[in-house]
This record gives C-alpha cells, structure tokens and sequence, in this order.
C-alpha cells in the first residue's frame, strides 16, 4: 500500500520534481526523469461509464472535480483511441489514456502528469495556478475527473534539442477534456494541454489539439471554450487560431506572469463542435 507523504521537494537540473513516498515505510526519492519514463503495461479497467450529464458530476468545473481515472465515458471514443500519429521529426507516438500501475511509481503515469502539472506550475507562463499539487490524488481530482490523455512516445528518439535521446513509452505531453461549466452549461467543454519542456517544437501541442477536436465532440459535448491562452504566449496563441478556434473574449491585466513586468491579457478561444465535421480526421 503506498501512502503519499504531501510535498514536493527538491529540484533537479532540469527543474522537476522530486516525489517522496513511503512504500512499506521505506522512503524513495525519485527525480522527474524517472517520474516521466513509462513502459508499455497494461491499462486498468474504466471505473467510471456514466452519461455526459450525470448529476454525481453535475457541479464539475474547469477547476475542480472528483478524482477519477481519466476514461470517462470511453466507450464513446474508443473508434479513435488509442491515436497513432508521426511527429514532425519522424517519431510515432499514440495518443492513449493514462496508464495506472499500483505500487510502481516509475511505471504509473499518473506520477509523470502530476510532475508534468507541477512543472508548468513552477514556469508560471502559461497556466494560472501558483501552487503546486501535494498528491497524486489532489490532482487526479483536477485532471483526471473525466476524460484525459497522454502523447506517449512508441520508439525512441531526440527531444527539441537535438543532445538528449529519449525511449519508447516517454510521457511527450498530456491533456484532458470536462466541462467547463456545471449544470445548464455543462455541454460546453474545457481542455487543459501540457507539453513536455523537452518535447516543444515537434508537434506535440498540435497533435493534442486535433486529437481534442475529435474526441470533444464524440464525447458529446456541444461547444469548446478555453478561459485564459495568455497574450505572451504566442506560439499557443497561433496554434489555436490556427486550430480554428474563433477569439470571443478579451481580458485585460488578467495574469500576474513570472518573467513580465505587467499584468498580461488573456484571450477567450471557443470552437463550435457542431460545425466540426463527422469525418474529421486528426
């Protein structure tokens, strides 16, 4: 049984986490490297198959949401994932659900998605949080309370700088798809997309952001709408745009960003699931 000590502590030179947990009460310090190095294994059964609507979940928001398993109404999507598909430097990876291994933290990827938030956190660039999540349960409850993916790497390969190879089952980037609103507004949908520090400038975000396209609009859901794609950050910014994804909202002074002197301005993406048509192929 492993009992999650709630700190992040330390960092190593690539700036990740380090994860301490108590197995049997030996203690294992584990750097993000290993947090993000995965092998293929077997996926766990889908713990939750209820409709899009169910009121258990009803009050679910972008922000908050009860710790699940990422599979959410799966059966609706399983003509397209697992998503096989070629990176702009030739490597194929899939798009597929987290994988969970109990008791094996170098193997459950649901550590590799916790480094990867709390990464992102820390940058404090492109998401608006400014603390980081404890456990791996706190974050299950924000990123993997419906539907969620990762962008696993099938062979190896060099990460964007050319100096530092990667293996097959590499965690490449993750993102998930809920509601954004609870209730009435629940058929308006949210995604949240993570790239790999390592992994920027080979298509990974692009991969993600059609593979949503595709899977937001099986799953049921009506419309798409991102909250805050903040104006410095503007290969986002073009991506969506390029995506498709129409600006219906500015708002002004609306992050305090590291790395900028003043308040940055956030847009608001949206993208009408209805106009997308039902041959889309990502």
């Amino acid at each position: 049984m492993i009992r999650h000590i709630p700190s992040l502590l330390l960092r190593n030179n690539r700036a990740a986490a380090k994860v301490i947990i108590a197995n049997g009460g030996v203690q294992k310090i584990l750097s993000q490297s290993a947090l993000l190095s995965t092998s293929s294994i077997r996926n766990t059964k889908p713990v939750h198959d209820v409709s899009l609507l169910n009121t258990s979940r009803g009050m679910t928001t972008a922000y908050q949401g009860i710790p699940g398993d990422g599979k959410h109404n799966s059966h609706l999507i399983s003509d397209h994932i697992p998503f096989q598909a070629t990176l702009n430097d030739g490597r194929r990876v899939e798009v597929d659900y987290f994988r969970h291994v109990e008791d094996d933290i170098e193997e459950d990827e649901y550590y590799a998605g916790m480094a990867l938030m709390n990464l992102i956190i820390r940058e404090g660039r492109s998401w608006p949080f400014d603390q980081e999540f404890e456990t791996v349960d706190e974050w299950r409850g924000y990123f993997l309370s419906h539907t969620a993916f990762v962008v696993r790497a099938i062979n190896n390969g060099m990460d964007s700088s050319k100096k530092d190879s990667s293996s097959s089952g590499e965690v490449l980037g993750c993102f998930y798809v809920k509601p954004n609103f609870p209730g009435r507004c629940s058929h308006i949908c949210n995604g949240g997309f993570i790239t790999a520090p390592r992994f920027r400038r080979l298509g990974v975000g692009r991969l993600m952001g059609r593979v949503f396209l595709r899977v937001a609009k099986d799953l049921g859901y009506k419309s798409s709408y991102f909250n805050l794609v903040f104006k410095s950050n503007a290969g986002s910014v073009l991506m969506w745009e390029s995506l498709g994804f129409e600006r219906v909202a500015v708002l002004e002074n609306a992050a305090n960003l590291k790395g900028l002197e003043e308040l940055d301005t956030a847009y608001g993406y949206r993208y009408d699931l209805d106009k997308l048509p039902d041959n889309y192929r990502p």
